[in-house]
């Protein structure tokens, strides 16, 4: 059965402000995690400065390692966010008649659908994508990701920090 404009552009509409909010909330909530991280991190270096233990110098490698490992699963986890983008992307295109995109009349209710596509396949959605390199290596993709700076910090000042507090522990013990 076809839906008339009116209908699409209702359901698409619906689906716009449904995703919106949910990739927002990706960085509501990694702003969060970064926050217990970081104050996790500067807990835990605190302590290997102030205790006597013969190990507690392996503390920072643990911290740096923690923050390694947090900072992978961001940068996985806005691949997600990237995902989300790719279909918003689409609606938006929609809404403003745009005829360079290739889903020029997105169906609606196909969000798991452009999900799998841009998450597993990283399909492009406009020409220029092509050219740019698209479809990538989800690795490059997880990599790409990582080095930008709202998602490296403040896990690589942590690693940073972690990694010369190891030093000095070693040198003073």
């Amino acid at each position: 059965m076809a839906l008339i404009d009116l209908e699409l552009r209702g359901f698409l509409k619906d689906e716009y402000l449904l995703l919106q909010d949910q990739y927002e909330d990706f960085d509501r909530r990694t702003l969060t995690i970064k926050g217990w991280i970081a104050t996790g991190a500067v807990a835990a270096l605190a302590i290997s400065f102030g205790s006597s233990n013969k190990y507690s110098y392996l503390i920072p490698i643990l911290v740096a390692l923690l923050a390694a490992v947090f900072w992978y699963l961001e940068g996985y986890w806005r691949l997600f966010q990237e995902a989300i983008g790719d279909r918003i992307r689409v609606i938006e295109a929609y809404f403003r008649a745009d005829r360079e995109i290739f889903e020029r009349n997105p169906d609606p209710f196909q969000i798991y659908h452009r999900f799998y596509l841009s998450f597993t396949y990283d399909q492009p959605l406009y020409d220029y994508e092509k050219k740019e390199g698209r479809p990538r290596r989800r690795y490059k993709r997880i990599w790409k990701i990582a080095l930008q700076p709202f998602v490296c910090l403040p896990y690589l000042v942590i690693v940073v920090l972690s990694l010369a507090v190891f030093a000095l522990l070693l040198v003073t013990r």
